[in-house]
Parts: C-alpha cells; structure tokens; sequence
C-alpha cells in the first residue's frame, strides 16, 4: 500500500519547522512512536486539515518541554499522526483531488478511497496494543471559542471535554470523523483550537496533552454539571447546490445569487434568534439543512421572506465558515442545541 511513513524517531528540524515546510521533512502522511516512560500510548493527529497549523505548533513545545541528550524524555508512550503534508504546502485545507482526511477514518461512508486506505492502515499499526486516549487537533476559520468535541457522552470523555474547556460538542456526523473512529478503542476528543495560532486556546491543548502524559488514569468521580455545558449538533446548514453566494463585506458582491450578513462568523456560539436576518437570497432555496439522520429539513428550520432568510426558531450555530472555498468543500455552518 505504501502510503504511510512510519517512523521510530522524530528529525531534529520537525521541532521549528513550519506547517509549509513540512512537505520538505516528509514526503507523505507520517505515523510517529517514540516511546516514553509508562503506557498505554497517547496518540495524536495534527494537520487532517493542512491548513490548520496549531497542532503542530503545540506538540513542538511538548517535545521540547521533554528533549534530552538522549532524544526525548516523555512521561508516557507517544503516537503522533502527521497528516496532509501536500495541503499543509499549500496552506490548504486540502487539495481540490483530495478527500478529506478527517473523513476517511473507519466509519467512513467510502471506504474504497486511498485516502480511507491509508487512516485504516494508520488505526490498524496504532491499535495493536492498547491506547489511552486519542486527541485530534483542529482549527476554525471563523471566530469561535475553543472547545471540545465527542461522539460518544460517557465520563472519560467528559473529563478530557472539561478540562480544555466548560463547553463542548456532541456530534455523530459527519462520518468518517478521527474522533468517531477512535471512540471504539479508547477515550476521544477533537479539539478545535480556534483560528490557527489563536495563544490562549494554544495554551490549553498544551495543558491537556501535557496532563495525559502524567495521568496515570482517568479520574474516578463524575463530571459536575456546572463544570461542563454539553450541547449537540442537529444539523447542518450548506449551500444549495448551484448557489452562487458571498458576504455582505466583500468588495464584489454583485451578481450573486446569496449575500450572508456582514460579520456573519460573530453569530458562533451565540442564540441566533427567530426572525433575524442572516441572508438575503435572490433564489428561493439558497440553503439546504440536513439532519443528522440526513434527511432534508430545511423548511422546518429556515424561512425565506422576500429574499429575507431567518430562522423559525432561536437555535445556535457553530463554525461558521467565512471561507467560501471551505464553505463549498464543507458546510456554512451548524446548528446546535442542549445535549
């Protein structure tokens, strides 16, 4: 199969090296074990999304917290999965050829890809011995707060949710998701760490992963309530397809079929209430807004008053995208309720 570089030691240049610049370092997605002082191993994934640069700014400062003479001094056995290094050159999400690498993973609705190929060979090395837990390192592109997400709500995942932040995501789409797949073998979180480079969500997954190489097991007592807000992702918003659409601060706007309002990506985590513009549409059905089971609800959710789009109801979105290649390649955004 041959498209995974497995490697027993790190280079030297991996610790100050750009996420550009880490096409020059590895030739492909790369797989790393170095061994620390206990076990199970701890195991991490940056750059599924190649632009997405914060997981590899913070597992350099974790691997020069523990350098040694002798290489690496770590509390505790270490994966670290290095992901889309053609996107990451680009400063790309991912490549207009490529699926996406954080929805290739066992679980996936396409499993024949190369892609779902190579995150199934990257579980099946990994998951020969046990892990003890699994961190999936993200960014948004829009302002968001950083927060954690699960798939399944059970009390070591709440622990790994509290302990970055006292609000998190549970989701169970989309398929194909790292985060889902690893649920099976051990506790799982993605953590989405604000836009790329944002320091005080930097700082946090720092604590986190640092706290996990010294547990020596999960805490015992439950979660209190007033330490973490679960919320859950219902749906989600996406561009009808053919729709063609900007927003409202762009200098070249006209011609477009959809104008999201201006500052659009400050509604995140915030009650987006009922009746409240968000759009103007020149077409009837600008969006389409699935279900998590799939199905089409747009009607239930959204209403088109003259080109006036709002909610029918106060609901919450969550990574609004203001990217539009992303919005075209993902979704607007989604919506989300209490858990």
């Amino acid at each position: 199969m041959n498209y995974l570089n497995i490697l027993y030691k790190i280079p030297e240049v991996f610790l100050n090296i750009s996420h550009r610049e880490l096409k020059n370092v590895f030739n492909k997605p790369t797989l790393i074990h170095l061994k620390g002082e206990k076990n199970p191993a701890l195991f991490i994934s940056i750059l599924l999304h190649g632009n997405e640069f914060s997981g590899l700014e913070i597992m350099q400062e974790i691997l020069k917290k523990y350098k040694s003479k002798n290489g690496y001094d770590l509390p505790r056995d270490l994966w670290l999965f290095v992901g889309n290094v053609d996107a990451a050159a680009l400063d790309l999400r991912q490549l207009e050829d490529q699926v996406d690498f954080n929805r290739a993973w066992p679980g996936t609705k396409n499993p024949e890809t190369k892609t779902a190929q190579l995150m199934q060979e990257v579980m099946t090395t990994i998951s020969k011995d046990a892990l003890f837990a699994s961190i999936d390192i993200h960014n948004n592109t829009g302002q968001n707060p950083y927060y954690g997400c699960i798939s399944t709500v059970n009390e070591k995942n709440k622990h790994l949710c509290s302990l970055f932040n006292h609000i998190a995501i549970v989701f169970k789409t989309p398929k194909g998701v790292s985060t889902m797949a690893f649920d099976t073998l051990c506790p799982a979180i993605t953590l989405e760490c604000s836009t790329p480079g944002n320091k005080p969500a930097k700082e946090k997954a720092f604590e986190l992963i640092d706290d996990l190489m010294h547990m020596d097991h999960f805490p015992t007592n439950k979660v209190a309530k007033h330490d973490l807000q679960l919320v859950k992702i219902f749906a989600t918003i996406k561009i009808n397809k053919g729709v063609t659409f900007c927003f409202e601060d762009e200098k070249n706007k006209t011609h477009v079929d959809l104008t999201m309002v201006g500052n659009f990506d400050q509604h995140n985590f915030t009650l987006l209430k009922k009746n409240e513009i968000f759009a103007y549409s020149k077409v009837a059905k600008p969006f389409v807004v699935i279900s998590e089971e799939g199905k089409d609800i747009t009607e239930e959710i959204l209403q088109n008053h003259n080109g006036n789009i709002s909610l029918r109801k106060s609901l919450i979105p969550a990574m609004i995208s203001l990217d539009k290649k992303i919005v075209l390649q993902d979704c607007l955004c989604y919506l989300l309720k209490d858990y």
